[in-house]
């Protein structure tokens, strides 16, 4: 059996944010695919699975606790590793248990959330 490909799914609304975490994963060596909301990236899943999501908590066409939730109905136990990036206030995002990357953050603190979340 062939080896499976790691690559990261970018959720965000925010097309600067989004294309600027796609260019640096894939300047460290990184697949990375970014996708504008919570409803295309469900749509993308049901055809194939990133190794990791990386997803904003608030999109205009959908929450990102309502997208995990909706990912995990679709995938199952093959639901993939979600880091949040996200503005919100840790105050607003104290029921969040997946790992969260607070905006702005730093290229290495980017970089080292997601080789964490990418061992194998």
């Amino acid at each position: 059996m062939g080896e499976v490909a790691q690559w990261v799914m970018v959720v965000d609304d925010d097309e600067d944010v989004r294309t600027t975490v796609v260019e640096v994963l894939q300047g460290a060596g990184y697949g990375a695919l970014a996708v504008p909301g919570g409803i295309a990236a469900l749509r993308m899943l049901g055809e194939t699975v990133p190794t990791l999501v990386l997803a904003d908590l608030t999109m205009i066409d959908m929450d990102g606790r309502a997208f995990l939730t909706c990912a995990r109905v679709l995938l199952g136990s093959s639901t993939p590793p979600f880091v949040f990036l996200t503005g919100v206030e840790p105050s607003r995002r104290s029921d969040i248990t997946e790992a969260v990357l607070a905006k702005p953050f730093a290229i290495d603190d980017l970089l080292s959330i997601v080789k964490q979340h990418l061992r194998v």
